[in-house]
């Protein structure tokens, strides 16, 4: 059979394997959930016990109560051997991930979970800290994270061995279902297949150029006299995404900017993407209004949609045709025209690092109080040492966005904290080198990629991530390291509230001339006497 992508939902009856996830969650009393490969529900997860909706997973955004939560995504899509084992982010729960595959070809995963494993709870204070950083009742999450069953590694293993077993012939099944859909298939019309083939976009699935060309031929040609409007539309910050996150990411980009513009269009237009980040549509029989409030949809979906570590968004330009004056080709020129301004205006609008920024506070890799109160500080103190007031001004910039390279890091790392293995602390620390980059694609930002690739450098060159030492590391990373940390330290915020300023100052002393430039941190304490 040759290997191609299908809908789970297309090969199996739904309503049947429900039942079977249900009746397997309650005898291996564990929630099970099965999800494409984009985190999406196939079915409505089977819970065997579960967290009242409005105390967890709507303050995490997710619409929809159920056993898992947002980052489930990152098990639903994982390529790796199954079963893919993770803690989760709002319980301390342990998940695991298991792949259903057809002929190697990933089409769902079958989510296990709600269970506590024997000796690797949270501590109550830990649960607690879960519950302060979610915002709810800490009393009422503790009685709630009781209910879950604590099962041994043994138990859990042998109950992941069966339903790994289960996927598997699942997976048999979905074969030979597959086998007989397309035995079928073959009986219709081999014509009308592959001309809707040649005319469909491969990654996106609307329709594609030679599509919409013969589209506006047809209407040119046509003697009737109907109303066509014509727009043109850009994906942006397309390149950016591919160079800084990779191909995939991208390819995402557009799939799901084609998912919207497919959502809000109306069955007889021609809705197409005609190569790299270009979108077209023709539209018969509509007014301007129409098309413009088409776009203004489309932008606004665009615009509330957060998966991605870029703003989903597009540049659109639209025109009537005037059949008097001008070709259609003419006129979607005057739409590609506007839309190339529009694009422009939209690049000027936007600030991708600080939307990064927003999705690192949103994971808590970084912590709002902890960057505001750095950034005035640093600018302030670089002040005082004597930089003029562009020189400060990059310091500030480097310091808000010394750790924007975390973005590159999967999501499961924000719970493991302190108990990360040495392989992912080397990948926490290449960080840098991500930041560093992302920072020389930017216009202003590349100003700041020396001081952003040295921010975690130690006077005593015993750090990452080149061991620069003394002066070799730039005097603003200096300034940066030691006000960081002393933000760290002394910043309230979500994950900490008992602090200290003096406890502060009193560690920067003991680690000047190891960590720290000790000049710098001899200026940096006489400024804080000044001015706190």
């Amino acid at each position: 059979m040759e290997k191609q992508v299908c809908r789970f939902e297309d090969i199996f009856e739904i309503d049947s394997l429900q039942k079977l996830m249900d009746a397997l969650s309650q005898a291996f009393e564990v929630g099970i959930g099965v999800r494409a490969p984009s985190g999406e529900r196939i079915t409505r997860d089977s819970c065997y016990c579960r967290f009242p909706a409005n105390m967890i997973w709507q303050k995490e955004g997710e619409k929809q109560a159920g056993a898992f939560s947002g980052p489930d995504i990152i098990a639903a899509s994982y390529q790796g051997k199954s079963p893919y084992i993770r803690r989760s982010r709002s319980g301390g729960l342990i998940d695991a991930g298991i792949k259903i595959e057809i002929e190697g070809v990933h089409i769902a995963t079958m989510l296990v979970g709600q269970i506590r494993l024997r000796g690797e709870q949270p501590t109550e204070e830990e649960y607690r800290e879960l519950a302060r950083s979610l915002e709810v009742d800490e009393e009422e999450y503790l009685r709630r994270v009781s209910r879950f069953p604590v099962k041994t590694k043994e138990k859990f293993g042998h109950i992941l061995e069966a339903l790994t077993l289960i996927a598997d012939q699942l997976s048999v099944l979905g074969y030979n279902n597959l086998h007989q859909k397309q035995q079928i298939g073959r009986l219709e019309s081999n014509e009308t297949v592959l001309q809707t083939l040649a005319e469909k976009d491969s990654l996106t699935g609307l329709w594609n150029r030679r599509k919409f060309a013969a589209a506006m031929e047809m209407c040119e040609k046509a003697e009737e006299d109907v109303r066509i409007v014509l727009i043109s539309g850009d994906a942006n910050n397309l390149k950016l995404m591919n160079d800084i996150f990779g191909h995939v990411a991208g390819d995402q980009m557009l799939r799901y900017i084609a998912e919207k513009l497919e959502a809000q269009s109306r069955e007889e237009w021609v809705v197409a993407r005609c190569g790299g980040d270009e979108f077209h549509v023709l539209m018969r029989d509509v007014s301007m209004k129409v098309a413009m409030d088409f776009c203004d949809r489309v932008t606004n979906n665009c615009k509330n949609d957060k998966r991605l570590n870029f703003p989903q968004s597009i540049a659109f330009g639209a025109a009537e045709w005037d059949r008097g004056s001008e070709t259609l080709q003419e006129c979607f020129q005057r739409a590609d025209r506007q839309m190339y301004e529009n694009k422009k205006k939209m690049k000027q609008q936007t600030n991708l690092l600080d939307y990064i920024v927003e999705k690192l506070y949103d994971r808590c890799y970084l912590y709002r109080e902890n960057i505001k109160a750095e950034m005035d500080l640093v600018y302030r103190f670089a002040r005082e040492q004597g930089f003029d007031e562009d020189r400060a001004l990059l310091v500030r910039m480097a310091a808000k966005y010394q750790d924007i390279g975390l973005i590159m890091l999967p999501e499961n790392f924000v719970m493991r904290g302190r108990s990360r293995t040495p392989e992912e602390y080397e990948e926490v620390k290449k960080h840098v080198f991500h930041g560093y980059n992302m920072a020389l694609q930017f216009q202003n930002a590349h100003r700041i990629a020396e001081f952003i690739l040295a921010a975690h450098e130690n006077w005593d060159g015993n750090s990452y991530p080149k061991g620069l030492k003394g002066e070799e590391i730039p005097v603003e990373s200096r300034m940066i390291r030691i006000v960081n940390n002393y933000c760290n330290w002394a910043i309230p915020n979500a994950k900490k509230a008992d602090v200290s300023s003096e406890a502060a100052i009193e560690k920067l002393q003991r680690n000047a001339g190891t960590m720290f430039d000790p000049d710098m941190v001899e200026s940096f304490v006489a400024f804080l006497d000044k001015t706190l």
